[in-house]
């Protein structure tokens, strides 16, 4: 065993690295392993390669920054420390968007307006919306999941909330529009 020298396991603590990372950064912050592949990834080979994605977000620039600067530095260490190596490159990374605040408000208004329960939530996503915010006033609005499961083949909306959903966007775009409804 002393002998071995498997990328497996260095994905395992890059793993727990990053949730550390997260977790002290808390609150507003997640990180997670995405995407892994392992080579040669056979049931009895020790890997020796394994290449995944580190998916890290805030709303909050600093605190992005210096999420990803501690595991840039600390990652090396931890893999040279088993035997293994460490390369990493940024792909994908963009910068928090803030949404227009009128239509935030709007947003806002509106579920107030129809006494449905809301809360401002941060998506760390990239959403089509981060991109269109970039061109034209944005805002999103986020139905519950069943479950709290999302992001995931097995989702599942109830048919109240969808409703729901519609009708805050309805009476959001109406406010914007100046229409009394």
């Amino acid at each position: 065993m002393h002998m071995r020298k498997n990328a497996g396991r260095g994905l395992a603590l890059i793993t727990e690295l990053v949730h550390e990372i997260a977790m002290k950064n808390q609150p507003g912050a997640v990180g997670a392993i995405g995407h892994i592949d392992v080579y040669p990834n056979s049931r009895n080979v020790i890997p020796g390669k394994v290449v995944f994605t580190v998916d890290m977000r805030s709303h909050l620039p600093a605190k992005l920054h210096g999420m990803v600067d501690e595991l840039m530095a600390r990652a090396p260490g931890v893999c040279e420390a088993i035997g293994v190596g460490f390369e990493a490159k940024i792909v994908g990374q963009f910068e928090p968007p803030a949404f227009d605040e009128g239509c935030v408000a709007a947003v806002r208004n509106a579920a107030e307006r129809l006494g449905y329960s809301h809360m401002d939530i941060i998506s760390g996503a990239g959403h089509d919306a981060c991109w269109i915010n970039d061109v034209a006033p944005t805002a999103m609005i986020m139905c519950p999941c069943v479950d709290g499961l999302s992001h995931n083949e097995a989702e599942e909306i109830s048919p109240d909330w969808a409703a729901k959903g519609t009708d805050v966007l309805f009476h959001a775009v109406l406010e914007t529009a100046g229409i009394e409804s």
